[in-house]
């Protein structure tokens, strides 16, 4: 099992009640860029990216790849 850090880009939800994940990635500037354009896809306002140390990433391939955590993951 593989273990490495990876990046969640985040936008804010459009009825102001949080942050909703755009997509993730194992490179912070692209899970940016990524993130920023699923944003913008969606109407909402790109807000940044956390990262998630030593993540696994057995776990985040086990999400549909039309999940909004994978779409554009490349």
């Amino acid at each position: 099992m593989t273990r490495q850090p990876i990046y969640i880009a985040y936008a804010v939800t459009s009825d102001k009640e949080g942050l909703i994940p755009m997509c993730w990635h194992t490179e912070k500037q692209r899970a940016g860029e990524v993130g920023e354009e699923l944003a913008l896809q969606d109407g909402l306002r790109f807000y940044g990216v956390f990262g998630c140390n030593h993540a696994d990433y057995l776990a985040t391939s086990t999400f549909p790849d039309d999940h909004p955590l994978n779409i554009l993951k490349t």
